[in-house]
């Protein structure tokens, strides 16, 4: 599961970083699209969050 979960991360890590950029440097891009990339940072923020309690609770459990 945490490699599935981190697998996600990366691909909507490589997503951000290739699309961000593109869309700032496109003239109104930006203000179209800003909803759209907030929920894409909510979205790395919350599987970040995710994968560190997934990986305390494997390691909680594995220690026992």
């Amino acid at each position: 599961m945490i490699t599935a979960l981190t697998a996600l991360l990366v691909l909507l890590s490589l997503a951000l970083v290739v699309t961000v950029p593109v869309a700032l440097a496109t003239p109104g891009e930006w203000e179209e699209s800003k909803s759209k990339f907030t929920t894409g940072f909510q979205a790395w923020v919350s599987l970040v969050v995710l994968i560190a309690a997934a990986d305390g609770i494997a390691t909680s459990t594995s220690s026992m």
